[in-house]
């Protein structure tokens, strides 16, 4: 009787251990009272226990036990064997079906949990156009941190359990505000959104190391990233998770930006920084979960979807992975394996909230909506709108400066050409009198309406300035160069994606299969309407990236006879706004696709269907209106 006493004891301190391990010192629940005596009581053999469950508080031991000892009464010793069998159906009984039951407890009273989710917010601080492809002939006015605080605030308060709200990096550059203050404008309107934890995006870097660190230590969350080091001593800029505990939920949340940031931006906004570290991610994860028995692990990444939906696959640790960086907008979440995965698009235009339900076994249940910021909808917070018009009112004047005007809507919703990113191209190349112009495939600023183009919307374009050059280089090297751009986008691997949409050229067009092997998918490529020519001599311009060689003009390296061009990248538009106003920018098929139709919405849609990457494009379906 003995033994059966100690194995039946020892298996319910062996739980309670394990119970007062998942507990913060600084907290009580119901399956672990932090004190004193049970403290002492969980380092107690099982005999002692026996003798000393009630005086210590903790009546469930006592309960296991008290049938076995009550039917030893009754029977006797004589019929020992009897009784212990009969006070262990007792027992079984009395704690399988109780309600008093800690288990039977936990299964009744299950745990909501609410995520509320921003990315790729691009400082857009105040409300602005928003295109809804689901509603292609109407812009909509969407967005603004007033509207946003006012959209968590709802949500907040419609929450049925434990809210965190989190963010996904590439906040603090994308306007003009933000871009003339190196980031300070954005960081008190941010700090008013309450948000708990977010992971830095790839642009966080544009205003330099030293002014990165800075804002990253001014935002009133925590600040997590696994991959973001020093290259002076190795170690991580931030703390790679973060713990934290609402309602009696306890959750890991770990943070990745994307891994090429270092290695695609400009080199003077990452020196001394290395993104490039992934290794181990998922024995860290293993061993976070290990020690501190989180209800969920939540990853928190700055990657794009479709690695989002791999890291998910190759990791399957994480209960949820909230997704940024290719502003992709998530309807329905994407299910790989047990992982969810969403994101919510970009610009501050919606709020991706995903609800959970938590039992013994993990989510038994979830439901996840995309809100859209509306103005009709949601009000501005007074308090933000407040500090939003601080932040803004030196640069009034400026702001609105009539730089030209446009006939028809601006914006950079489609993977393969935009007809805001053809007004740039055109621009470079009548700046750089040169056959060829590229600039890079950008995915941030909102759609501009048909009208006057002010400074700010300039900014909106091209939140930064960068001087101008102009080279040569061959048709080898055009061809190389084009081909390694298209395994950014299109890549079988989504680790191997990189960067924004590839290359938008003017006076070239470009044919390729997206589904074709790395390096062999262009099929064609014109200059100037005529056939591109290995050994032929094409001069090309574009824009610098600080800190890089003189023969590198937008990422192609090896480009002879190269020099700077006068004026900036902001003074060529403004000069081709100034010359063509009203501009009536199209897409012209300059980069078209044999296996794409001709407007492509989703990258991770297009490679779910091409590669068939983990997931389902479902959930980056158009909706019917």
């Amino acid at each position: 009787m003995l033994a059966l006493l100690r194995d039946c004891v020892g298996a319910e301190l062996r739980e309670q251990r394990l119970r007062l391990r998942r507990c913060e010192p600084h907290r009580s629940c119901t399956d672990c009272v932090e004190n004193v005596s049970w403290r002492h009581a969980i380092k107690l053999s099982p005999r002692r226990a026996v003798v000393r469950p009630i005086l210590l508080g903790r009546g469930r031991i006592f309960l296991t036990l008290s049938p076995i000892l009550a039917c030893s009464i009754i029977l006797g010793k004589t019929e020992m064997k009897t009784a212990i069998l009969l006070g262990c159906a007792v027992g079984a009984l009395w704690l399988g079906f109780s309600p008093w039951h800690p288990r039977v407890h936990a299964a009744a009273a299950s745990k909501q949990v609410r995520f509320l989710h921003l990315a790729d917010m691009h400082a857009q601080l105040d409300t602005h156009w928003e295109y809804l492809p689901e509603d292609p002939q109407h812009l909509h006015r969407m967005g603004g941190f007033a509207r946003i605080r006012t959209a968590l605030d709802r949500e907040r308060a419609s929450a049925p359990g434990a809210v965190f709200t989190l963010d996904g990096g590439d906040t603090f550059q994308g306007s003009a505000v933000a871009a003339w203050t190196e980031g300070q404008a954005v960081v008190a309107p941010l700090n008013a959104l309450g948000i708990d934890a977010g992971t830095p995006g790839n642009w966080e870097v544009v205003y330099g190391p030293k002014i990165f660190r800075k804002l990253m230590s001014e935002v009133n969350y925590k600040v997590i990233c696994y991959n973001f080091n020093d290259k002076a001593n190795g170690k991580r800029l931030f703390p790679p998770s973060a713990i934290l505990e609402k309602d009696g939920v306890r959750v890991a949340f770990v943070g990745v930006t994307d891994p090429t940031t270092t290695t695609r931006q400009s080199p003077a906004q990452v020196a001394g920084l290395d993104s490039t570290q992934m290794g181990g991610l998922r024995e860290f994860v293993q061993e976070l979960k290990r020690n501190e028995h989180p209800d969920l692990t939540v990853l928190v990444d700055h990657t794009g979807l479709a690695p989002s939906v791999q890291l998910a696959h190759d990791i399957p640790e994480f209960d949820i992975v909230l997704s940024g960086h290719t502003h992709e907008r998530v309807y329905k979440p994407i299910l790989v394996g047990k992982t969810i995965v969403v994101e919510p698009g970009s610009m501050g235009s919606f709020v991706g909230e995903l609800d959970v339900t938590l039992d013994g076994s993990g989510i038994s249940d979830y439901r996840y909506k995309l809100i859209g910021v509306d103005e009709t909808e949601f009000a501005e917070n007074p308090q933000v709108k407040t500090l939003i018009e601080r932040a803004e009112r030196p640069f009034q004047a400026r702001l609105r400066r009539v730089v030209g005007a446009t006939k028809t809507t601006l914006m950079r919703y489609d993977v393969l050409e935009t007809n805001m990113d053809n007004l740039v191209s055109d621009a470079v190349r009548e700046a750089t009198h040169s056959g060829i112009a590229f600039t890079n495939g950008f995915r941030f600023s909102p759609p501009l309406a048909a009208g006057p183009l002010t400074e700010a919307d300039l900014w909106n374009i091209l939140p930064f300035d960068a001087r101008l050059k102009s080279g040569r280089v061959t048709g080898t090297q055009l061809r190389a160069y084009l081909e390694h751009e298209m395994e950014l986008v299109y890549a079988k691997d989504p680790h191997n994606l990189s960067g924004g949409w590839g290359s938008r050229p003017s006076g070239l067009s470009v044919l390729f299969t997206a589904g074709a092997p790395e390096g062999q998918r262009i099929k064609d490529v014109k200059i100037g309407g005529k056939e591109m020519q290995p050994e032929v001599s094409y001069i090309i311009g574009g824009c610098e990236q600080e800190g890089e060689a003189l023969n590198r003009i937008c990422r192609l390296s090896g480009v002879s006879d190269a020099h700077y061009v006068r004026g900036t990248i902001h003074e060529a538009l403004r000069a081709y706004l100034k010359a063509h106003s009203p501009v009536e920018p199209r897409r012209e098929g300059r980069v078209r696709a044999t296996d794409l139709p001709e407007a492509v919405w989703s990258q991770y849609g297009m490679l779910q269907a091409l590669w068939r990457i983990p997931g389902d494009a479902a959930g980056v379906a158009i909706p019917s209106n």
